[in-house]
């Protein structure tokens, strides 16, 4: 699971704008529809961002919560670079050694994919 948190922040991610240099960061995006009460109809939108660091040994969590955002109305583009900004306080004022960053890798090529039974897949564990 966090494999996949750390490549939301990776350059192919939803949140590239999360990343903070020299550190391991992890994070999920969501972009919600909202509901306005005086029609009933969907109007407008909550952006939001939730991420941890270190990423090998989280420390610290910052969630950014944006209701109804005028323009750009994804998590990722919105959330990321705030979360990026607070962590960075985060972790530098409390003396949080950079962990390095993971290079992770941005798509798998069908010769990388295989398709097997469970019974065999346990087999060649």
């Amino acid at each position: 699971m966090r494999l996949m948190m750390e490549s939301v922040v990776s350059a192919a991610g939803t949140a590239p704008s999360a990343a903070i240099k020299g550190y391991r960061v992890a994070g999920k995006t969501g972009t919600a529809m909202r509901i306005d009460d005086t029609c009933g109809c969907y109007r407008g939108y909550t952006a939001s961002f939730i991420g941890f660091a270190p990423a090998d040994k989280p420390a610290y969590v910052i969630s950014v919560t944006i209701q109804d955002p005028k323009g750009l109305h994804w998590g990722g583009a919105l959330g990321g670079p705030v979360f990026k900004e607070v962590m960075s306080f985060v972790l530098q004022s409390r003396h949080i050694a950079p962990t390095g960053t993971r290079v992770l890798p941005v798509a798998l090529n069908e010769s990388q994919i295989k398709i097997r039974k469970a019974s065999d897949a346990k087999t060649s564990l």
